[in-house]
């Protein structure tokens, strides 16, 4: 064969024609390299076929479990006050989620966004997951709380009124076989009454009575309900102090109620002992100087509203 090759190199043009010389040329040059070049021409082609095919069956299987599963939804239906208390306000949001389909559905988990006037106090995302059976519904409740403090700068800002406007976003994430495939969102605008707690204020100390043993006195304290239901108030308990000392500790039993937006007033009595006393309460009395004097007060509130009962608010007044 080597000697082949020399040969072919020096021999003029038409040796080439010679069968035998010819036949050993395309043997050992050009089939390899024939060969070789259909070989990657065919590996191109099956490559490209199997890229086509797997595609087309990604977007059948995508397009196919839309074509079987069908959408659920997603409605925010309200922010509802379970607790009112001097720390804080807790509120609950109530979604329901509904299944169209003759299966259940898994959910793995969802996010949300709360405004309340315009400003985005509450935020959060869960991954824990639910199931939504057959042609039903599932109620998801989100419980969160605001600072009572934050809650009354918002009341503040909107007046006499006792309406707070929220705005929620909520996002569910379907836990589908298909790359999560639907993500519900939900949106929806409403407002919230949030009940107040009772309006104090307080009158003048009045000298009721005064003799040589004892002296008497009434100090007025005016309750205003300003929510839309009725209120009770009891258990009211109070110390009076003068000039730092204690002088009474007092208890009134009878509940007092109060109706929507109404106001009342409440008479605390005050007795003390002048062989108690000491001169500087004695001139002060006999001055009617009572401008040194603290009361020192908590009672119960209940109301119709399940938010608000039970609820002890203490008092501190020094005029």
């Amino acid at each position: 064969m080597a000697g082949n090759e020399r040969l072919i190199c020096v021999l003029p043009r038409k040796c080439l024609y010679n069968s035998h010389i010819t036949t050993a040329l395309y043997t050992h040059i050009a089939q390899p390299r024939f060969f070789m070049l259909h070989r990657c021409r065919s590996l191109v082609i099956t490559l490209f076929a199997l890229l086509s095919i797997l595609s087309g069956c990604a977007q059948l299987n995508s397009n196919a479990f839309k074509s079987v599963v069908k959408e659920p939804t997603v409605k925010v239906q309200n922010i509802s006050v379970s607790h009112v208390n001097l720390d804080s306000v807790g509120l609950n949001l109530t979604m329901n989620v509904s299944n169209p389909n003759s299966y259940s559905l898994a959910l793995a988990g969802y996010d949300y966004r709360i405004r309340f006037n315009d400003r985005e106090l509450v935020k959060g995302s869960t991954d824990k997951g639910f199931s939504v059976p057959a042609k039903q519904s599932s109620v998801v409740q989100v419980p969160f709380t605001i600072g009572f403090s934050e809650v009354m700068q918002l009341l503040d800002s909107m007046g006499d009124s006792n309406i707070l406007r929220y705005e929620v976003d909520a996002d569910m994430r379907l836990d589908a076989p298909v790359l999560n495939l639907f993500n519900i969102k939900s949106h929806k605008k409403g407002d919230i009454a949030i009940p107040q707690l009772p309006e104090v204020s307080f009158g003048d100390l009045k000298v009721k009575s005064l003799n040589f043993t004892q002296a008497s006195f009434e100090l007025e304290m005016n309750v205003r309900n300003p929510n839309t239901f009725g209120v009770d108030l009891r258990d009211i308990n109070y110390q009076f102090s003068m000039g730092g000392q204690k002088w009474f500790d007092g208890r009134i039993d009878q509940t007092v109620r109060l109706s929507e937006k109404q106001t009342t007033t409440v008479k605390i009595p005050v007795t003390v002992s002048l062989m108690k006393l000491g001169s500087g309460a004695l001139n002060a009395i006999r001055s009617g100087d009572f401008s040194d004097y603290a009361l020192d007060a908590n009672f119960n509130v209940d109301s119709s509203y399940p938010a608000l009962n039970n609820l002890n608010i203490p008092i501190h007044y020094a005029p």
